[in-house]
């Protein structure tokens, strides 16, 4: 019997001493042939940065394998920090796998203590408050007044804004009837540098209009030309905010024109105001003859003295009017008559007074020219060709 005995303790010795260095996986897990690749897998964080191809692709380039609890596994080394392990029995194109240390175990120690996982706690919603306190309505409070501040500004932006287009807008009509004003005058030039010469110089005989003031000359044209053509224009209004600005730039152009040489009169010492119609006739006669005109003596007529001019087989008619006020449109009907019964191929007016804005677009519509005995030596003889209107 001690015999059987002693057998039987002889048997089991080498049976333990054997398995006790077998280790075994404590759940199912990876080992891999590549340490680095075991460390990545191992990390969660890591994986669920990146898609799960890639861990499939990593699984395959560090060698790793599914391991189950029931396989045995022999450890062979340690290295960089992790059990290097052998398969027990050997398995044909296994090689040594390294495990993370906290998921193998030696076999036959016991298993781990289960660990209790804590009951989820269940968050009730609760229910909000009724917003009858002081707090809630102090917020509600607020939005409005947020919201009447908001609407506020944009009010005030708005009236702002409409203010400032409105301004604008007055301005660029201002400009426009400033421009309007500043043409005629423009064109009137001779005359009314002619008018505040006479003004400025009393003792000139042959320059005395009527010795009215400059002012006076001013306020004249203004009525006559200047008002005419901003009411044509619908912008009779505006004509209380430039009446300054307009009436300084009179007295600027008529000063600096005085006082050049074509501010003086063609035949000083010839032409005076008080000329009859038929002197004025025969005044205005030599200038076009001087200019190369073949004239006939001036023909009177109910409104002035006709001219018939020819050269170079070009047929002109020219209607002389000489008056102390603006001339109006009835002189240019007769001029556009005689022009017709004539057939004349240049009408032209000339006068020494300024025309009114009347006359001056009929004028214009009829293709005859308005001028000044000043400019009609320059306008016969081809030089210079003034506008129309």
């Amino acid at each position: 019997m001690r015999i059987w005995a002693s057998a039987c303790l002889l048997l089991w010795l080498p049976a333990s001493a054997s398995a006790a260095g077998l280790f075994s996986a404590t759940h199912p897990t990876l080992a891999c042939g590549d340490d680095a690749a075991l460390r990545t897998l191992s990390d969660a964080t890591e994986v669920a940065r990146h898609p799960p191809a890639w861990r499939r692709t990593l699984i395959r380039q560090g060698d790793c394998h599914a391991v189950t609890p029931d396989i045995k596994w022999e450890k062979i080394a340690n290295r960089n920090g992790l059990p290097l392990m052998r398969r027990v029995p050997p398995v044909p194109g296994l090689a040594p796998q390294y495990f993370m240390t906290g998921d193998i175990t030696p076999v036959g120690a016991p298993a781990p203590p289960p660990v209790h996982v804590a009951p989820p706690v269940i968050v009730q919603n609760r229910e909000t408050p009724l917003p009858t306190d002081l707090f809630f309505m102090t917020r509600g409070f607020q939005k409005l007044g947020s919201l009447i501040l908001t609407l506020m500004l944009i009010t005030g932006a708005g009236w702002i804004m409409m203010r400032v287009l409105r301004t604008v807008w007055i301005m660029a009509r201002r400009r426009k009837a400033i421009n309007t004003c500043l043409k005629l005058a423009e064109r009137h030039r001779p005359m009314l540098a002619r008018w505040y010469q006479q003004a400025d110089d009393d003792n000139a005989a042959t320059l005395t209009h009527s010795r009215m003031p400059w002012s006076t000359h001013v306020e004249r044209f203004t009525r006559t030309t200047l008002l005419p053509a901003l009411a044509r224009d619908g912008q009779s209004a505006l004509w209380p905010a430039i009446n300054k600005t307009v009436c300084a730039h009179l007295t600027t152009l008529a000063a600096n024109t005085a006082r050049t040489p074509s501010a003086t009169v063609l035949t000083s010492g010839i032409y005076h105001p008080d000329m009859n119609q038929a002197e004025y006739a025969a005044f205005c006669s030599q200038w076009i003859e001087k200019a190369g005109w073949e004239i006939r003596p001036p023909v009177a007529t109910g409104l002035g003295s006709v001219i018939h001019c020819n050269r170079n087989g070009l047929k002109m008619l020219v209607h002389c009017w000489i008056d102390r006020k603006p001339v109006h449109d009835d002189v240019i009907w007769q001029g556009i008559k005689e022009k017709t019964e004539s057939r004349a191929d240049i009408g032209a007016i000339v006068s020494n007074a300024p025309y009114t804005q009347e006359a001056l677009l009929l004028g214009k519509k009829h293709r005859v020219f308005l001028l000044h005995h000043e400019d009609v030596y320059k306008f016969v003889s081809g030089i210079e060709v003034p506008d129309v209107a």
